[in-house]
């Protein structure tokens, strides 16, 4: 039991943040490319395309056509909420480091 503790205190351990940040920022970019994926056929599914002679489908399929709705503002609901985890996460990763030392006017004036 005393290893399986320590294994979960590594890994939330303050070196271990901005592994965490780097893949959910992998995530977060998989998801806004979904999302447009999804709005992108949404946007077929509905205009169709005349250029290569796409037609509409919802017509034909409109219960797909609603069921792709749902998916889309779900899928976008929980991007946003993902967002705000990375948010926040971001902030735990860059809250452990100090600011870099922007020299003052007056510092510059008495060493220039």
């Amino acid at each position: 039991m005393h290893q399986i503790t320590a294994r979960i205190s590594t890994l939330f351990s303050s070196s271990n943040f901005f592994f965490f940040f780097f893949f959910e920022q992998v995530v977060a970019y998989l998801m806004v490319t979904s999302v447009a994926a999804v709005a992108e056929i949404l946007y077929l599914a509905y205009n169709g395309d005349r250029d290569v002679s796409w037609s509409e489908v919802c017509s034909f399929y409109g219960k797909f056509c609603s069921r792709a709705k749902v998916a889309l503002v779900l899928h976008a609901l929980v991007l946003l909420c993902f967002l705000g985890l990375t948010l926040i996460s971001a902030y735990r990763v860059f809250s452990q480091y100090r600011p870099p030392c922007v020299p003052s006017k007056e510092a510059e004036l008495q060493n220039g």
